[in-house]
Order: structure tokens, then sequence, then C-alpha cells
């Protein structure tokens, strides 16, 4: 489930893969749904959203938040990029 598997470091804007996690690879969407979902809550609102989607198949990170290299592995199917000065 990605909700076990990717966290959300809200204070140092930043989303990494849980080392316990299942080892799956999520589609680039699935992790750019996930995310929406989590800052549509109330609690989160104060936040900065994180990602922004050009299409279908690509997304960038914004607003200062990164994602390590290790964590990138676990996507597929679309291309995670991030926005520099954003």
């Amino acid at each position: 489930m990605i909700s076990e598997d990717f966290k959300i470091d809200f204070e140092d804007k930043r989303i990494f893969y849980n080392p316990s996690g299942s080892g799956s690879k999520y589609k680039a969407v699935e992790l750019y749904s996930y995310l929406q979902d989590v800052f549509d809550n109330a609690e989160n609102m104060k936040y900065d959203i994180p990602i922004r989607a050009e299409s279908k198949i690509k997304f960038f990170l914004i607003n200062g938040w990164t994602i390590d290299k290790e964590s990138m592995e676990h996507l597929k199917e679309g291309t995670l990029d991030t926005v520099s000065g954003s």
C-alpha cells in the first residue's frame, strides 16, 4: 500500500520510501494521487502542495519539496522531476 511505503516529512519537505516498505513499485500517477489526497486533508492544508502534474505521466515536485534517488527507484511509468526556485 502506497501510504505505508512512501512517507512524508512535512517539516523538511521531503518525500521518501519507507526502508521497511513492501519493495513495490508504483506508477508516478499513483504517487501524485496519494500526495493530493494527503494534502487535501484539513490538517495538512497549512503545508505547501508538493506536486504538480504536467500530463498523465509527467509530474514535478514544487515548493521546495524533494525526493531522494533511492525513493525514485520505487516509481515506474512516468517521470517525476523537481522544479528549481518554486
